[in-house]
């Protein structure tokens, strides 16, 4: 099963720092192939990236997969 990537969840390229963060996958079990990654913060503030708190890619924006169960 091909995972996807952060960046098409995102909707566009990763900046470089985003590809440090940690990633999390199978949010919702096995089935669910996504890639999220948690936030990056910034050392001097230890507050988000403001990047971070509108990426769709991100943790917080993880829902239950759609099921498309067809009954025969």
């Amino acid at each position: 099963m091909k995972q996807i990537s952060r960046a098409e969840l995102r909707g566009k390229p990763l900046d470089r720092e985003c590809q440090k963060a940690n990633r999390s996958t199978n949010e919702y079990g096995e089935e669910d192939n996504r890639v999220f990654c948690y936030e990056l913060i910034d050392c001097m503030t230890e507050e988000l990236l403001p990047k971070c708190r509108v990426c769709k890619a991100h943790t917080d924006y993880a829902e239950p997969l759609k099921r498309s169960d067809s009954i025969a």
